[in-house]
């Protein structure tokens, strides 16, 4: 056979396997199930505060946070010597209906078992979401890495038929008929009315672009949906306001000066605006977002241009185009630009230990704080970052974050508690 007919054999094929591959099928998405409508506020406001994780690994980061059907709270996050290295394990941890600390952690992925599950060689792991589908199964997505950076990820998915107690082999994400490579996952999903999943997801290999993956209840591939083009957008948030309506924050990836992207859908999902730039300042980082009853959101957010020593919770009345903070659940701002020497750090760090609550030991949280934050063990800074925010059906708030590159906060509230700030 000619070199030509090699070549229009070759074409034909791929056109139809990109025809047949279910991310681009001509089906029309379904609608988005609107969000519950909550309980009044409570008659007495609190904020309540709890580190998730036990001491060892000493580094930890991207945890999310999910409710179970039981009452119980489930959390994940990955934990190792460093971020990226080879010993790093996605761990999880539940709480106890009406406890106040976390229960004891253990490993639910490694690279060792996400390689023999998958077949697939897996070096390092990152960025795990939990949730509750609407089947009832427990769902963990994470990225994993063969070789090289993040921006060559892979999805890979972990499913629970009962909450955790077994874990079924993982499942390495199609989302591309190509090459498989670099899309990451940071936001929760949303569900469909014919009981599809969305999934949040990024892309970081020759561009920065938020996307929409949309899986069968089983786990099954069924499309991808681009939200944006270029360099710009990471870590989609996807906020739903009724069966066609979303709205979509995104970290800014690019831009001078840095602000938080949004986007919205009025096709449930089938298409997105072109990303306009919000007025929430975004130091290219993590964002966390919901939208309450009255159609106000709130997210939580490194609210600076440079650096992430503040966290806050913010507030927008206009669908998310402009924000103003009304509370700091953690600022070091005043030392933006400056390395405290370890006279100067420690006193501080000591300050903040007993607002943390139930967890481990303080002297193993100072110890684990000053070893993630003290370059060269002489000079320190601090780091708030990666938040992950989810409301119950009961109405209480629970925010996860990543404090000091070593242990993972958990703060409760409620509404009676966010009615007061707003």
């Amino acid at each position: 056979m000619s070199a030509g007919r090699w070549l229009g054999c070759g074409l034909i094929c791929l056109l139809t396997a990109w025809v047949a591959w279910p991310g681009f099928s001509g089906t029309a998405a379904p609608g988005f199930v609107p969000p519950s409508v909550h309980a009044g506020a409570e008659a007495e406001p609190y904020l309540r505060s709890a580190l998730v994780n036990a001491a060892t690994p000493p580094r930890v980061h991207a945890a999310s946070i999910s409710a179970l059907p039981d009452g119980r709270l489930f959390s994940v996050w990955f934990g190792g010597e460093r971020e990226g290295s080879t010993d790093v394990k996605v761990f999880a941890a539940y709480r106890e209906t009406g406890a106040l600390a976390w229960g004891e952690q253990h490993a639910i992925a490694s690279p060792e078992q996400t390689t023999a599950d998958t077949g697939m060689l897996v070096r390092k792991m990152g960025n795990p979401v939990a949730f509750v589908t609407p089947r009832g199964e427990l769902w963990v997505t994470y990225v994993s890495v063969t070789m090289g950076g993040w921006a060559t990820s892979h999805i890979n998915l972990m499913r629970s038929p009962d909450l955790g107690r077994s874990w079924l082999p993982a499942t390495r994400l199609v989302t591309s008929p190509f090459i498989n490579l670099s899309t990451l996952v940071k936001g929760g999903p949303v569900f469909f009315d014919n009981g599809e999943i969305g999934v949040p997801v990024y892309h970081e290999l020759a561009g920065k672009f938020a996307e929409l993956l949309v899986l069968s209840d089983t786990g099954e591939m069924r499309r991808k949906i681009r939200m944006d083009h270029g360099h710009r957008t990471l870590q989609p948030v996807v906020l739903v306001e009724d069966a066609q309506r979303a709205i979509a924050l995104m970290r800014d990836g690019a831009e001078h000066p840095p602000r938080a992207w949004r986007s919205e859908t009025t096709d449930g999902g089938r298409s997105w605006s072109a990303p306009q730039l919000t007025n929430l300042p975004n130091p290219n980082s993590a964002l966390a977002a919901l939208r309450l009853d009255d159609g106000r959101l709130i997210a939580v957010a490194n609210d600076t241009e440079d650096e992430r020593l503040r966290l806050s919770l913010l507030v927008s009345e206009d669908r998310g185009a402009h924000w103003r903070a009304i509370h700091r659940f953690e600022d070091r701002q005043d030392f933006l630009g400056q390395d405290l020497a370890l006279d100067q750090f420690r006193p501080l760090l000591a300050g903040d230990l007993a607002a943390l609550g139930p967890g481990p030991m303080p002297a193993e949280v100072e110890a684990n704080a000053e070893q993630a934050l003290c370059r060269h063990g002489d000079t320190c800074s601090w780091q708030y970052d990666y938040p992950y925010l989810i409301r119950t059906d009961a109405g209480e708030f629970h925010l996860v974050y990543t404090w000091n590159r070593s242990f993972v906060r958990h703060l409760s509230f409620n509404r009676a508690w966010l009615e007061s700030k707003l």
